[in-house]
C-alpha cells in the first residue's frame, strides 16, 4: 500500500507518522511538520539535535550533547566541554579556554602565564605521552625540565641496550658527539671525534 510502512513491527502511515528509532511520532506539531528525528525524538526546523538529544535552539552548535547558539562570541567548545565566559580569540587548552598563547600557556591541559611557564617538556616513556612545563629563559628541556646554568645544552647518550639517556652538559667546554657514548672534554676549543 502506498504511504504504509513499518516502524520496528509496527505498520505506519508515513504521511501522518515518523519512525524515529522504532518509535512512532506524530508529523504534525502544532503548525509544524516534522522530517526529522533525534534519537527516538522529533526534530522541529527550530530545534538543535546533540548525540540523541533535542534543545530548543535555532541552528545551534554541538559541543557533546549540548547545544549552543552559534551566535554566542563567547562559547567555545573544548573537547566536548562547553565554556560559555571565553574572550574572543581564545583557544582550547584540554577543556580550558586560554588566550592562544598571547601571555598564557598551555601545557598538558593546564594554563600557565607564560611569564612562568612557555614551554613543554615531554616525559618519556609515559603512556600516554605526559609533560612537565617549563620556563625556556631558566630552564631547558632534557626529559625533565632542569636548570639552565651558563652554556648548558641536552645530550642524549648511547646506553649498552640502545636506549638513550638524557645528560645535560656545558656546550662552551664539553661535546656531545657521535658516537653519543659518553660527554668528552673539548681540545683546543674544538670536538674531536674519538676514533
Amino acid at each position: 500500500m502506498f504511504g504504509v510502512a513499518c516502524c520496528g513491527k509496527e505498520p505506519m502511515n508515513q504521511f501522518e507518522s515518523i519512525c524515529c528509532e522504532n518509535v512512532i511520532r506524530s508529523r504534525k506539531q502544532g503548525n509544524t511538520f516534522i522530517d526529522k528525528c533525534c534519537g527516538n525524538q522529533t526534530l522541529a526546523y527550530d530545534q538543535t539535535c546533540c548525540q540523541g538529544i533535542v534543545h530548543n535552539i535555532p541552528n545551534g552548535e554541538c559541543c557533546g550533547s549540548v547545544a549552543f547558539s552559534r551566535t554566542n562570541t563567547k562559547a567555545l567548545c573544548c573537547d566536548g566541554s562547553l565554556n560559555l565566559n571565553a574572550e574572543p580569540g581564545s583557544a582550547c587548552c584540554g577543556t580550558i579556554p586560554f588566550d592562544g598563547g598571547i601571555r598564557e600557556s598551555c601545557c598538558a591541559g593546564q594554563v600557565y602565564l607564560k611569564d612562568i611557564y612557555d614551554g613543554c617538556c615531554p616525559i618519556p616513556d609515559s603512556n600516554p605521552l605526559s609533560y612537565n612545563p617549563y620556563n625556556s629563559k631558566r630552564q631547558i628541556c632534557c626529559d625533565l625540565p632542569i636548570q639552565k646554568i651558563g652554556n648548558t645544552k641536552c645530550c642524549y647518550l648511547r646506553n649498552s641496550n640502545g636506549t638513550f639517556i638524557p645528560k645535560s652538559f656545558d656546550y662552551s667546554t664539553s661535546c656531545c658527539a657521535y658516537p653519543y657514548i659518553e660527554i668528552t672534554q673539548k681540545t683546543n676549543n674544538a670536538c674531536i671525534t674519538p676514533q
